[in-house]
């Protein structure tokens, strides 16, 4: 492949020309993204690019600048002048200095960059031996699984390890088309490249789907709370720059970096194991340094749960059923089980209980109130009012009657003549359920068949279900089933 290097001080311009075209699928490969002139000559002894394109106007090191040193070191590459209309001057200097192509940035398109990098092509020798960056990252991916050991010889080593991980990443990224997965890759990439501004002693790989790493490698003189000082900083930046620049949230494990003999595999499970620990975490972003290591055992408490749902809820005992949950809930947290294990008991325990499995957590957060799918044992609950005392049967029909309106429980005790506080006290205590929870039950079983029978907006359908807030509505909905309305139409229509 073509070896490009891209040099400019705008972030948005870099990621702009990273995403400009399917780089790789015209015969070239993006090698870097350069911030000035300076860490450009740097990149350019290191990849040796078969063409630059650069900005003129640039901090530390101008374009003009760097042009005039490739020159005198005789550098072969071909060189594309980015400009703007008012850098005329410039432009001119540069072609005499031996640029090769100059265009103007307001005016460039995927179609005129691909015919004058096709033009400039010709011109390009590739020597035998030269850098091949898919292989470097299939490198780096093997050193960081362990099968195969770092070159004592490389200039490069795997010092420490973001492990990164895309938040929503089938809603975000595989819904799209091929072309469009491959180009927010490249540019995720470039982003995680940038994470830190003035360390030219890093990469970033896609390792697998939502997962990438971006690994360091530091010098000697460096204290080990520099070196933590410098990967808090780039972690800070990565999650910054991806939610501004691409709309893409994501959670960051950061390695340790005790000594200089840590291997790349164990740099890559201390940053597994701190990316674990964000499913606990209300921050984005955990420190091995700092974090509790997960387990990898689903607690008894857990499993429990899953092998007693069916007759709790078969008996209706929503008691029991609150009571297990909350206590699976607090063996996982004390334990900080492994994310996939949670997910895999939450699937289990659906299945046991007899529902449709529904949106795995992705974080423990949000399994807060998850309860209530098992609490709505079937789709008329409590059916049976002669079981109930006459206040209590009394509630339950006026609840049936009125949940599509606004009532509450204050409404309901006046309905039955009873103080609000005995009211709730009563209900709770014949149908181990409380009135809030039924009074719920009744309008989310309302929305499910509102929604597989009509084809009325999800404001509408919510509204005739008793809720006039729609992004409350929502909220709930997900709660209890797990996924929003639109995802339950679709999923079932």
């Amino acid at each position: 492949m073509i070896k490009i290097l891209l040099v400019d001080d705008d972030f948005l311009v870099r990621t702009f020309l990273s995403r400009l075209t399917n780089w790789n699928a015209h015969g070239y490969s993006v090698v870097g993204a350069a911030q000035d002139g300076e860490q450009a000559l740097e990149m350019t002894q290191e990849y040796q690019p078969d063409i630059i394109i650069t900005d003129i106007s640039m901090p530390v090191m101008d374009g003009i600048t760097l042009i005039r040193r490739l020159k005198k070191e005789s550098n072969p590459a071909k060189i594309v002048v980015l400009s703007c209309h008012d850098d005329f001057e410039y432009v001119r200097e540069a072609m005499k200095l031996g640029a090769d192509e100059y265009v103007l940035k307001n005016l460039l398109t995927e179609q005129s960059m691909l015919k004058l990098l096709g033009e400039l092509e010709k011109d390009v020798v590739q020597p035998l031996g030269q850098y091949d960056p898919e292989q470097e990252r299939a490198e780096i991916v093997q050193q960081l699984k362990g099968e195969r050991q770092p070159d004592e010889q490389s200039a490069f080593r795997i010092r420490a390890v973001l492990a990164v991980r895309v938040k929503d990443y089938d809603k975000r990224v595989t819904i799209l088309p091929m072309e469009q997965q491959e180009r927010f890759r490249a540019s995720f990439l470039q982003v995680c490249q940038d994470s830190a501004r003035h360390n030219n002693l890093i990469r970033s790989v896609h390792v697998r789907r939502e997962l990438y790493a971006v690994v360091f490698d530091f010098r000697k003189g460096e204290s080990r709370a520099e070196r933590q000082e410098a990967l808090s900083q780039a972690a800070a930046t990565l999650a910054h720059n991806t939610d501004r620049y691409l709309a893409a949230e994501v959670r960051i494990g950061v390695s340790d970096t005790p000594d200089f003999g840590m291997q790349p595999s164990a740099c890559w499970e201390s940053a597994l194991d701190a990316l674990e620990a964000t499913f606990y975490e209300p921050q984005a972003i955990c420190y091995a340094w700092q974090c509790r290591p997960s387990h990898n055992v689903i607690p008894e408490e857990a499993r429990a749960f899953c092998e007693n749902i069916a007759a709790y809820m078969e008996r209706r005992d929503g008691n029991a059923i609150r009571a297990s949950y909350a206590q699976a809930l607090e063996a996982f947290a004390s334990q900080h089980t492994q994310s996939h294990l949670v997910r895999e008991w939450m699937m289990q325990a659906q299945r046991s209980a007899g529902l449709s499995a529904q949106e795995a957590p992705q974080h423990f957060s949000e399994l807060e109130g998850r309860e209530q799918e098992f609490l709505a044992f079937c789709e008329e609950l409590l059916p049976d009012l002669s079981q109930y005392s006459e206040p209590v049967a009394q509630t339950i029909r006026f609840i049936q009657k009125n949940y599509g309106e606004n009532i509450s429980l204050n409404d309901a005790s006046e309905a039955v003549h009873l103080n609000a506080a005995y009211l709730s006290f009563v209900f709770h205590k014949e149908t181990e359920i409380t009135f809030s929870e039924y009074l719920t039950a009744c309008r989310i079983n309302r929305a499910k068949e509102l929604l597989l029978q009509t084809d009325e907006k999800v404001k509408e359908i919510g509204r005739q279900a008793g809720y006039r807030d729609n992004r409350h509505f929502c909220k709930m909905f997900k709660r209890v089933t797990g996924m929003t309305p639109q995802e339950y139409r679709k999923l079932n229509v």
